[in-house]
C-alpha cells in the first residue's frame, strides 16, 4: 500500500503550487530525528463545487512526479511515572497522619470528666391570706424518673413557668465570662488547667500568663452546659487534667449555680418587702398627720366630738321643747278656768315655763354660740367629719399595708426556686478524653480527603494548560 497523505486546504486556485519546506524535526518516541519533506509541484485544478476549507487527499502515485510522500511519526505521550503520586500521598497523607499519631499516644495529656445533672424546680407555698395555686408547672418535677408529663412539658415550653427560664440562665451562665471570674476567685481555676500534668501537652494545656478573653474561650472548650426543654433536665461536663481537678471545679461549678438560682428568686421577693416596707411607713405617717389635724381641731374648738355632743344637746332641745309647751298648756288650761291668775298653781306654773325656757336657751347657745346658729353648727360638724373620715382612711390604709408587708415577708421566707442536683458529680476512674484511635482515624480520611482533591484540581489545571 503506498503512503497517503491528507494535507488541509483552503479554497485552491487552478494553479495552486507546493513548494519544498522544511519539515521540523518531530521525531518518534525512540527519539529518530525528523526527515526533511520533498512536496514537488503540483498543478491541478480543483473543483470549483469545493467549498470552505477541506481536506485534499492525495496519494504517491496521483503526484504529479510520482515520488511519494514520506510523513513524520506522530509524537506520543510518555507514560507517567507513579513515583511522584506516591511521594505526594506520602507528604500530604501519611506524615500527617504519623505526626497526628505521635501527639496523641506520645504527648496528649489524660482529660477526666467530672459529670452532673440538674434541674431547676418552682414551689408555690401557701402562705397566710393567699389562695394556693390551681396547679403548679415544674418543668423537672419528675426528674428522677428522668422525665415528666407532656402537659408539664407544653407549659414549660410556652412559658408557663419560671422554672424553664431559669435552667436556661443557669446552662448560659455556666459557660459565660461571670461564672469564670468567680471561679477563679474561689479556686483559682486558671492554675488548675495550667497543670503539671499536661506539661509536656501544649495544645491542651492553657497558660495561665494568657489574658482572661483567652481562657473563656479555653473553658468553653473544657466544659460543656447543655438543657433539653422536652425533660427540663440540663446536664454539665467538666473536663481537667487529673480526677480529682475536675470534680473540684464541677462542686464548685455547682455551689455557684445555686447561688446564682437563689439571688435570681431573691431579687424579686426583696423588692416585695421594701416596697410594701415603704407603704407601710407612708400609712403611718398620714394616719399620725390626720390625728394630729383632729387634736388641734379639738383644741382650737373645745370639743372632744361635736358630732356626739350635738346629738345629746338636740335630743335635750327636743325634750326640753317639749316640757315647755306642756307647761305653757296647763298654765293656758288654768287660766281658761277663769282661775285668779295670780293664784299659787299659775305662780308654780309660770316659774317652770321660766326655767324651762333658760335651759333650751343655754343648750342652745352651746351648740351654736349664735341665737339662730345654724351656719355655725355646720361648719363646725363638717369639718369634723372631714378630719374623722381622713384619719379613718388613714387607718384602714395601715392595716392593709401592715398585711402587704406581712405576706411579703412570708413570702420572701419562702423559697420558690431550687436548683437540684439529681446526679452530683464523682471522682474519675478513667481518662475520657483524647479518644485517640478516633482521633487518628479522622485526621487520616481529613488529609486523604484533602490530597484527593487537590490531586483532582492539579490534574484539571494540567490538562488545560
Amino acid at each position: 500500500m503506498p503512503d497517503t497523505h491528507e494535507t488541509p486546504l483552503s479554497r485552491v486556485s487552478p494553479d495552486a503550487t507546493f513548494r519544498r519546506r522544511k519539515v521540523p524535526p518531530y521525531g518518534p518516541a525512540s527519539g529518530e530525528p525528523g526527515e526533511d519533506l520533498d512536496i514537488f509541484a503540483l498543478r491541478g485544478r480543483v473543483p470549483e463545487g469545493d467549498p470552505a476549507p477541506s481536506t485534499l487527499k492525495q496519494s504517491a502515485p496521483r503526484l504529479g512526479t510520482g515520488s511519494a510522500v514520506r510523513l513524520p511519526h506522530l509524537p506520543q505521550r510518555k507514560p507517567k511515572s507513579r513515583r511522584g503520586l506516591l511521594l505526594s500521598l506520602l507528604l500530604c497523607v501519611v506524615l500527617p497522619t504519623a505526626l497526628v499519631s505521635v501527639y496523641y499516644y506520645v504527648f496528649a495529656a489524660d482529660q477526666y470528666v467530672a459529670e452532673f445533672k440538674f434541674a431547676v424546680m418552682e414551689s408555690s407555698p401557701i402562705l397566710p391570706g393567699i389562695s394556693p395555686p390551681a396547679t403548679a408547672v415544674s418543668p423537672s418535677a419528675a426528674a428522677g424518673g428522668g422525665a415528666i408529663s407532656m402537659m408539664g412539658a407544653a407549659a414549660g415550653m410556652m412559658g408557663g413557668s419560671s422554672a424553664t427560664m431559669q435552667n436556661y440562665v443557669v446552662t448560659d451562665y455556666l459557660l459565660s465570662r461571670q461564672v469564670v471570674d468567680e471561679l477563679q476567685s474561689r479556686i483559682n481555676v486558671r492554675s488548675i488547667y495550667d497543670s503539671p500534668h499536661a506539661k509536656d501537652d501544649l495544645w491542651a494545656r492553657f497558660n495561665a500568663g494568657l489574658p482572661m478573653e483567652q481562657f473563656v474561650r479555653y473553658w468553653n472548650r473544657m466544659t460543656t452546659a447543655t438543657y433539653d426543654p422536652m425533660t427540663g433536665l440540663a446536664v454539665v461536663k467538666v473536663r481537667a487534667f487529673s480526677p480529682e481537678d475536675a470534680l473540684l471545679i464541677a462542686n464548685t461549678v455547682v455551689s455557684l449555680s445555686e447561688d446564682l438560682v437563689n439571688t435570681i428568686a431573691k431579687r424579686p421577693q426583696l423588692d416585695s418587702v421594701r416596697f410594701a416596707q415603704g407603704e407601710v411607713k407612708r400609712a403611718e405617717e398620714r394616719l399620725k398627720n390626720a390625728r394630729e389635724a383632729m387634736t388641734d381641731y379639738r383644741l382650737q374648738e373645745g370639743v372632744i366630738d361635736p358630732s356626739g355632743a350635738l346629738t345629746t344637746n338636740i335630743a335635750l332641745v327636743q325634750t326640753l321643747r317639749g316640757q315647755l309647751m306642756q307647761q305653757q298648756g296647763d298654765l293656758a288650761s288654768l287660766l281658761s278656768q277663769q282661775i285668779n291668775p295670780n293664784s299659787p298653781a299659775a305662780q308654780a306654773l309660770r316659774s317652770r315655763i321660766g326655767a324651762t325656757k333658760d335651759q333650751l336657751e343655754k343648750l342652745e347657745r352651746e351648740v351654736s354660740k349664735d341665737r339662730e346658729g345654724n351656719r355655725i353648727l355646720t361648719e363646725l360638724v363638717g369639718r369634723y367629719e372631714s378630719l374623722d373620715l381622713e384619719r379613718q382612711y388613714a387607718q384602714g390604709s395601715l392595716v392593709a399595708a401592715q398585711q402587704a408587708f406581712d405576706q411579703a415577708r412570708a413570702n420572701a421566707a419562702a423559697q420558690h426556686l431550687y436548683l437540684t442536683p439529681y446526679v452530683r458529680p464523682v471522682l474519675a476512674e478513667s481518662a475520657l478524653y483524647p479518644k485517640k484511635a478516633q482521633s487518628v482515624l479522622i485526621a487520616g480520611l481529613a488529609f486523604f480527603g484533602i490530597w484527593v482533591v487537590g490531586l483532582m484540581v492539579f490534574r484539571a489545571v494540567g490538562a488545560h494548560v
